[in-house]
């Protein structure tokens, strides 16, 4: 103190604090005299917030969670929504062999192939037909993708039985001909290629990407296949957004429900995959962790409860009052979501995270409070005996006749308050703004997870001192009474039962001071200020610094604890912590720990596998399964398709800019060429040279593209332009991305790549656009480690200027702070030691470290600043 510029730091906090103390027990003066109506009105109060929870709505949309709502992504999927209605849902079903003998390269295994294939074409039928009336179009199209080599065919779907292009009565036409030969058949596709629109490598079928486990005989044909693949686009006119419009996930559950049902001869249960079946696993995942959820706040509660309970303790036992506090938090966290989705924020799976931290926040506070009520605080009184308990010198208060219970314990509770409150004020205050400054990052669950925090951080600080003090005043007034009488028993056990009497009328006696202003002028005046406190001036602008310096430098009473339990935290464990030894290893290990911590934060990675959130259990866990089998055996899960589209083009002028933008956007080295192949400018060009058809500006350009798309070589193309007036506004390219050997955040660099590349080759074309759903999802990835980092900077740095003010020393206030930036270090890190990836998921515990990491140190440090006791 020294310093000037310190020293008045230091002692503006203290003014801090002494406000602090002085309010939060005027607050105690009222709720210790009426402990029933403070519980009533807090209750009251929490539950009109809590109304909140009928704007309730469990948002699980990828897109609306983890995605930043202003991104390009965003822009693009508007417009895309906009002029393109019609969107395609893909659903697979693999088929694997009854045994290993089984050859479903077979006649017979293809023939059952066969019946699979006509009873999903049938779904459409029966029950479905209320379904298919309640919309425009919901069918299983025949014309969702025209074949590229030959536009004239279809191509809607992709299996094996393409080499006899869908076409049962084919099938059998060969399977009756003894001269005609499966292996030929396969091995020999160039006489009449069967289209395939699936595959990344070529627009015909291949073997390889339609069936797996296969055996080769001598000259290297396929002979044998254990597995096959058969995927079909349902095509439907949306009327929500994409994998959430009704149409769609009620035919792809019945596809599960259809296939799943099925019984064959050649082949094991069918594993149908669908968006449908991945998307209930994860709910019910969602729902069984929830279990677990339960589980772990039954654990806390019982936690709460032996932590203020001790059998040997007698009348100090207090189990109930812990129950009281995990009560008054589980009301906080309610009134304080309540709140939040009042005011508009979004609910999801990940916000409910936020109920253990707020328990574990309040739950500190609540015991901070109740470890503060057996301080000695008369021991600076006459008729204090530093020998005896606090609670027995109450004890023997009222059996003196001084005082009654009720005033006894309203004294005490007061006193607790204004000890305890400055520092749940500190660490709430802390929590409280370190919560709102993590909610400015862009990840709108992430932002929506800190609000929620931060708003339930606050009712609790109030219902702490309101509930949980007015239940600590109940509490107080049976453990007093109770200890007047076991004193009494020990005194005299004759008298014990006229004691028991006297004690009993005065526990039927109301709330005191109702209606008795006199009573509460003495109960005020009897309540003791702590030591620093000047009783004369309460209010903190009538402070003089220069008396309460004085003030702070007078010797304090030692504080003596009479809680033998706790010896270990207050005796031992500090000794040999501040011993050399201790002290060495301490540090020693946390720097090692540090110094790990910091290699990860360097080698970090940014990933996320969709078998991360997904369960090999439940009834659901067939999806999962189907999932992994078509990730081990078949390459479609090698791509995926991505849309080039041309916004507001003028297709004659700009006639060498678009092949260049197609043949430079082919070049990409992670775009499959080939799946640019038989596209419709393409198609229209080749179609305009063997119809000989002259083209002088662009109005006619529209019109031959107008009547292309009326031929039969262009009608499956029409769901690929849109048309405004007679004007093209957009146009679109199917292609597909390479996704081999790759990684999410891979893909989100290549996805920003092929932005700049189109960019660079758009001309006179004017707006390109390179757009897949997935780029919603993609697009997070990329500033996902940036906002996490920026979040937990700007949280440190807001906690340090907080505690700045509050603890006024600049030592202890960075002190905290690192020991912040430490933990929150250490959880980043730690992540690649684990061989995990920063996502949506870790980036929770990094928020959550935040919250937790600032509770101890700053307790400690206000401690050890109040602490005026010899070192």
């Amino acid at each position: 103190q020294s310093n000037m510029d310190g020293g008045r730091l230091f002692l503006a906090s203290k003014a801090v604090e002494r406000w602090i103390g002085v309010g939060t027990g005027k607050v105690a003066v009222v709720v210790s005299r009426k402990p029933w109506r403070t519980v009533a009105l807090s209750v009251f109060v929490c539950a009109l917030l809590s109304l909140g929870w009928l704007r309730f709505y469990d948002e699980q949309r990828v897109e609306k969670l983890y995605t930043p709502q202003h991104t390009r992504a965003f822009r693009d999927r508007r417009w895309v929504e906009d002029n393109f209605d019609d969107q395609d849902s893909e659903v697979t079903v693999m088929l694997n062999r009854e045994n290993d003998d089984t050859n479903l390269l077979s006649w017979g295994a293809l023939e059952e192939a066969f019946d699979i294939y006509d009873r999903v074409r049938r779904i459409r039928d029966g029950d479905d037909a209320s379904m298919v009336t309640n919309c425009a179009e919901v069918y299983w199209t025949d014309v969702a993708y025209p074949a590229r080599q030959a536009p004239h065919q279809t191509c809607q779907k992709s299996g094996v039985l393409a080499y006899w292009h869908w076409d049962r009565d084919a099938f059998l036409k060969d399977m009756n001909n003894d001269n005609t030969s499966i292996v030929d058949i396969i091995n020999q596709p160039e006489k009449n290629p069967p289209p395939d629109c699936c595959n990344p490598n070529t627009r015909h079928v291949r073997i390889a990407d339609v069936a797996a486990k296969l055996s080769y005989d001598d000259e290297g044909r396929v002979v044998g296949a254990g597995a096959l693949k058969f995927s079909f686009y349902l095509a439907t006119d949306l009327r929500q957004k994409y994998r959430f419009d009704p149409d769609i996930i009620a035919l792809e559950k019945r596809f599960d429900k259809t296939l799943r049902r099925a019984r064959f001869r050649y082949f094991q249960n069918a594993k149908p995959l669908t968006t449908f079946g991945l998307d209930k696993n994860y709910d019910w995942s969602s729902e069984y962790d929830r279990t677990f959820i339960l589980f772990a706040i039954v654990i806390i509660v019982a936690y709460a409860y032996l932590a203020l309970w001790n059998s040997r303790l007698g009348e100090k036992s207090r189990a109930s009052l812990g129950l009281g506090a995990v009560l008054c938090v589980a009301v906080s966290t309610a009134a304080g979501f309540g709140l939040g989705l009042a005011t508009g924020l979004t609910f999801s799976p990940s916000t409910s995270v936020c109920v253990f931290l707020i328990l574990g926040i309040g739950l500190d506070d609540s015991f901070v409070i109740a470890g503060a009520v057996d301080e000695p605080f008369d021991a600076d009184q006459e008729w204090y005996d530093p020998s005896r308990s606090a609670l027995a010198n109450d004890a023997r208060r009222v059996i003196e006749a001084v005082e009654s219970v009720e005033e006894v314990s309203a004294r005490r509770v007061v006193n607790t308050l204004r000890s305890s409150g400055p520092s749940i004020a500190v660490t709430s205050v802390t929590d409280f703004v370190a919560f709102l400054a993590g909610s400015i990052t862009r990840i709108p669950d992430i932002a929506a997870f800190c609000r929620f925090c931060a708003i339930s951080v606050m009712i609790d600080f109030a219902m702490q001192l309101t509930f949980f003090v007015a239940l600590l005043t109940l509490d107080q007034r049976r453990r007093l009474r109770k200890k007047v009488t076991t004193m009494m028993k020990q005194k005299n056990g004759d008298e014990a039962a006229e004691i028991e009497d006297d004690v009993a009328k005065q526990k039927t006696t109301p709330d005191i001071h109702d209606g008795d202003a006199k009573k509460d002028v003495e109960l005020v005046a009897k309540v003791k200020p702590p030591a620093c406190d000047d009783s004369k001036n309460a209010d903190v602008e009538d402070v003089d610094l220069r008396e309460l310096e004085e003030e702070l430098k007078k010797d304090d009473h030692p504080v003596v604890y009479d809680d033998k339990d706790h010896a270990f935290w207050r005796v031992h464990y500090p000794k040999y912590l501040l011993s050399v030894p201790g002290k060495l290893f301490v540090l020693s290990v946390s720097a090692v720990v540090l110094a790990l911590a910091v290699v990860g934060c360097v080698r970090f990675d940014v990933d996320m596998e969709n078998d991360w959130a997904q369960v090999d259990a439940g009834p659901y866990k067939y999806a999962v399964r189907a999932w992994q089998f078509n990730e081990d055996h078949f390459s479609d899960a090698e791509s995926f398709w991505v849309g080039l589209y041309t916004k507001h083009p003028d297709y004659f002028a700009g006639k060498e800019d678009m092949e260049r933008l197609i043949d430079g956007y082919g070049d990409l080295g992670f775009v499959y060429k080939q799946s640019l192949e038989g596209n419709w400018y393409d198609q229209h060009q080749r179609w305009l040279s063997e119809t000989n058809t002259a083209v002088r500006n662009s109005e006619e350009w529209t019109d031959s593209l107008r009547t292309f798309l009326s031929t039969t070589s262009g009608e499956g193309f029409r769901d690929k332009i849109s048309f405004e007036n007679n004007v093209v506004v957009g146009a679109e390219i199917d292609t597909r991305f390479k996704v081999v050997d790759t990684t999410i955040l891979t893909h989100a660099r290549r996805m920003r790549s092929a932005r700049r590349e189109v960019r660079k080759l758009a001309g006179s074309l004017g707006t390109v656009i390179v757009y897949a759903d997935t780029f919603v999802w993609l697009e997070s990835f990329l500033v996902i480690a940036r906002e996490t980092a920026y979040s937990m900077f700007i949280a440190v740095s807001t906690v340090l200027v907080v505690l700045l003010l509050l603890l006024g020393d600049v030592a202890a206030a960075f002190l905290v702070a690192l020991c912040v930036a430490d933990v929150c270090i250490c959880v980043f890190g730690c992540l690649y030691w684990y061989n995990d990836a920063i996502n949506f998921i870790t980036a929770f515990f990094i928020v959550i470290a935040v919250g937790l990491s600032a509770d101890a140190p700053a307790h400690l440090c206000r401690a050890f600043l109040d602490s005026r006791a010899e070192t």
